[in-house]
């Protein structure tokens, strides 16, 4: 059972990515929060107040803008 339990937690983890603002370019200006591969929140420039929506895949978010 502990190896399932494991794999629950792994599932269950929340990752956290600073990345540069598609918009304003500032370096590490949104920080977002995915699990499953999904955002979980809506992420704001601290720069221009530019957002990454709740409940998209980050990186083909970000490939709309030419950016990874």
């Amino acid at each position: 059972m502990s190896v399932l339990a494991g794999c629950w937690d792994l599932r269950n983890m929340v990752g956290i990515h600073e990345i540069d603002c598609p918009r304003c370019g500032k370096k590490e200006g949104i920080e977002v929060f995915d699990r499953d591969n999904l955002t979980i929140s809506d992420s704001v420039c601290s720069g221009c107040g530019y957002t990454v929506p709740e409940g998209v895949v980050l990186e083909l978010y970000l490939k709309q803008f030419g950016k990874k």
